[in-house]
């Protein structure tokens, strides 16, 4: 028997012995994503990206690793990427405006925001990025009205109170601001900025003699 007959058999045991390593997939790039492994993330997800270029998915959770990482000209690029397969996917609507409302161009993040809440919207966060925008632009009605917005959608949002608290204090909505912070604490008890926050506008309602709640 020839030698190379004879190891036929040993390498064919080794290989269904020893399966072969799967390649990655979506799904771990999302599992690293959710625990905040944004870099780890990112590779995974582009390799995917080369593999699965319709994979709408890649590119909104590609958007979320840049933001979260500060990358905002990226998050950009990787949006109009996949808005050009589906242009009216909200996903990438909201993360260009995210991203403009981080770089502090609030005309081009308005754009954006307002066109995504045309298109969901059921979707609280959008209002809440609207919210923002407006307070960094001092139009402080209109962010009271979207933060109210967010609200009415999703009230257990701790962030939405916390912000709309800080519109009524700049507006000098001081009991309203009180009533907000109180709500903010609620959903997050040990944040020692809310407690401030909190003791700050009781100290202004008791400066100007209103007697809180």
């Amino acid at each position: 028997m020839s030698m190379v007959k004879r190891y036929i058999p040993l390498f064919l045991m080794i290989v269904f012995l020893i399966p072969l390593a799967a390649p990655a997939s979506f799904q771990q790039g999302y599992d690293l994503y959710k625990k905040g492994k944004y870099y780890e993330a990112e590779k995974i997800l582009l390799r995917e990206k080369e593999l699965t270029p319709g994979n709408l998915d890649i590119y909104a959770v590609l958007g979320w690793c840049y933001l979260n990482t500060g990358r905002y000209k990226n998050a950009l690029d990787i949006s109009v990427e996949g808005l050009k397969l589906a242009d009216s996917d909200t996903r990438f609507l909201t993360t260009m405006g995210r991203s403009y409302l981080e770089m502090k161009r609030y005309s081009d993040a308005l754009s954006y925001l307002e066109r995504s809440v045309s298109l969901n919207p059921d979707y609280a966060y959008n209002y809440y990025y609207l919210g923002r925008t407006y307070a960094e632009q001092g139009k402080l009605i209109l962010a009271q009205a979207a933060y109210s917005a967010a609200i009415e959608l999703k009230n257990d949002r701790y962030i939405f109170f916390k912000y709309r608290a800080e519109v009524y204090e700049r507006m000098a909505d001081y009991n309203a601001a009180e009533d907000d912070y109180k709500k903010a604490l609620i959903l997050k008890p040990n944040d020692p900025r809310l407690k401030e926050a909190l003791i700050r506008v009781i100290g202004k309602q008791t400066e100007e003699g209103i007697v809180p709640d």
